[in-house]
């Protein structure tokens, strides 16, 4: 399929199934799709982002679906994230996926205008600063919460939601770029190499502790994370932290789109991907699997977590100098892309 035909399922798909929502006001696509040419060819293992915009909605986990070859994947959000365009330009997760045709369902008519005004503003100044500074702050909460967590669980969950992704979002912001998750340390590496500051993203892996590890090394923990995530899938039963992800129509998206990376030479940025794969699978699997089973994959996630360097709490303690240091840097160099990028305007 290109992006084209895959957008034309995902409209399907919330005609027929999405807008019967309880409170459905709309629906827009999220993340890189929406920058892609129609034409674009789109591997069957890549999944597809929308947002549900509803009356009332919970802040439930996302959903995942698999419709007609597609792997969907759905939030539900409350319309009063849509509340107004300002609202909307100071959300670093939503602007930059309304700055452009990506409407799937108006039936209200209110995500129309308010992605007219968003694309026009989009690339305001104060707009930019403003999500550069939600995303900064994610950091410092990420950072914050660090210093406290109270397990070395806690705190890989942490290091990945607020910092790495607060970290890589506020490069990809201040250059105007949507943030992405799978891959996000290719598209810093990108962003931070055009700046030629090419040594933090030396310093990102050193901090997350992928800097050392070679492909061979790589691909062991790749092979771990896919043995789990199949035994999760069958276990899980309880729900922990992406365990909406315990799909077996997922398991491309996440093991294929790490071996994605490291056939395309970023085995160090594909850990990310193959360490938050290896966090939800242990995870159901340490809470649902028959207790025989339990030891065997937590030796797995045990290695990859020693190989990284974030095993105890005494791991993070001594992180912390090195992830605030960095932080304070990235800071300043997207302000510092900010103030000399050519496509903001004030």
């Amino acid at each position: 399929m290109n992006v084209g035909q895959v957008i034309e399922l995902a409209q399907e798909w919330v005609e027929t199934e999405g807008s019967h929502t309880p409170g459905f006001c709309g629906a827009h696509l999220m993340g890189a799709l929406n920058y892609l040419p129609r034409d674009a060819p789109f591997p069957a293992y890549k999944d597809v982002d929308l947002n549900l915009v509803v009356e009332g909605a919970s802040g439930d986990e996302p959903h995942e679906i698999f419709y007609k070859g597609l792997i969907l994947e759905h939030g539900i959000l409350d319309v009063e994230r849509y509340h107004s365009p300002e609202t909307v330009l100071s959300d670093p997760a939503l602007a930059a996926n309304l700055a452009v045709d990506s409407i799937l369902a108006d039936p209200r008519g209110m995500l129309a205008p308010l992605q007219s005004t968003v694309a026009r503003q989009y690339a305001q100044r104060r707009w930019v600063q403003a999500r550069c500074a939600s995303a900064k702050n994610d950091v410092l909460l990420g950072l914050g919460g660090l210093a406290h967590a109270a397990s070395p669980d806690q705190a890989r969950l942490i290091l990945w939601l607020y910092v790495t992704m607060g970290l890589t979002g506020v490069v990809a912001l201040a250059d105007l770029k949507p943030p992405t998750h799978r891959r996000s340390l290719i598209q810093m590496k990108a962003l931070l190499e055009q700046h030629g500051r090419e040594d933090l993203q030396e310093a990102m892996l050193e901090l997350l502790g992928f800097a050392h590890l070679r492909p061979p090394q790589v691909e062991v923990h790749l092979h771990h994370m896919a043995e789990a995530f199949d035994r999760a899938v069958q276990v899980t039963r309880t729900p922990v932290p992406g365990s909406f992800k315990l799909r077996p129509h997922v398991r491309p998206y996440l093991v294929d789109g790490a071996q994605e990376m490291i056939d395309e030479g970023y085995p160090r940025e594909a850990m990310l991907w193959i360490w938050f794969g290896m966090g939800i699978a242990n995870g159901a699997i340490q809470a649902d699997a028959p207790e025989d089973e339990k030891p065997h994959f937590q030796a797995m996630a045990g290695q990859l977590y020693a190989d990284m360097g974030w095993s105890t709490l005494q791991d993070v303690a001594s992180h912390l100098p090195q992830a605030r240091e960095l932080a304070d840097e990235l800071f300043r160099v997207a302000d510092a892309i900010v103030a000399s990028h050519p496509g903001i305007v004030d």
